[in-house]
C-alpha cells in the first residue's frame, strides 16, 4: 500500500500523513523533509533562491528517489508508505507523474477561504508572505493558484475527499474505507 496524499499549501496532509502512517503502519515520508535532507534547503528558501525553476528540479529529484527506493525495477524499500507532497507539485507534471506510478493520489480538497486564512495566519507567524503571494494583491494571487493547482490535483487523483475543517481522524477514516473498497 502507497498512499501519496496531494493538495493545497495549509490542507494538512503531513499531520494527516503522519497519523495515517501511525494507523497503518507505514512509513511516513514528507517530500519536503525530503527535499530538505537531500539538498540542505527547504522548497521556501530553494523557492527564494531559484525561483519555481530550482524548487521543482529539486521536487522531481526528491520524488524520483522515492520512486527509486519504491516501485522502480530495483527497488529496495519494502512495506507500507504514507508520501505527503508540497503545495506546489500540480505545477510540476513530471514529480507528480513520478508519484503517480507509486500509488494512490488522495487529493485532500480544501476550500479556498479556508486554505487563504491559513496562508494569513502562517505568513503573520512567519513575519511575510510567501514570494510567490508578495507582489500585488495576495487574495487575487492566491485564487489564481488555487484555482490553477486544485484543478491539476482534481484530475490526477484516484480519491479526492473534502476536508473542510474536518478533523485528521475523520480524513483517515475515509481514506481507510474508500481504498479498502
Amino acid at each position: 500500500m502507497i498512499i501519496i496524499l496531494t493538495g493545497m499549501k495549509h490542507t494538512g496532509k503531513s499531520t494527516i500523513g503522519t497519523q495515517l502512517a501511525r494507523k497503518t503502519n507505514a512509513r511516513f515520508v514528507d517530500t519536503d523533509a525530503l527535499i530538505l535532507e537531500r539538498c540542505g534547503k527547504t522548497p521556501r528558501e530553494l523557492y527564494d533562491e531559484g525561483g519555481p525553476e530550482l524548487m521543482a528540479r529539486e521536487e522531481y529529484e526528491a520524488c524520483a528517489a522515492l520512486f527509486s527506493a519504491y516501485a522502480g525495477p530495483s527497488a529496495t524499500e519494502t512495506g507500507a508508505l504514507v508520501v505527503a507532497t508540497g503545495g506546489a507539485l500540480a505545477e510540476n507534471p513530471e514529480a507528480l507523474g513520478i508519484l503517480g506510478k507509486m500509488g494512490t493520489l488522495v487529493y485532500i480538497d480544501t476550500p479556498f477561504e479556508i486554505l487563504f486564512d491559513r496562508v494569513m495566519k502562517s505568513a503573520e507567524r512567519d513575519g511575510r508572505l510567501p514570494k510567490f503571494l508578495q507582489d500585488g494583491d495576495p487574495r487575487e494571487k492566491f485564487r489564481e493558484l488555487f484555482l490553477r493547482r486544485s484543478g491539476v490535483y482534481a484530475a490526477k487523483a484516484n480519491l479526492t475527499l473534502l476536508a473542510g475543517r474536518r478533523p485528521p481522524q475523520s480524513i483517515i477514516r475515509e481514506i481507510l474505507e474508500k481504498i479498502a473498497t
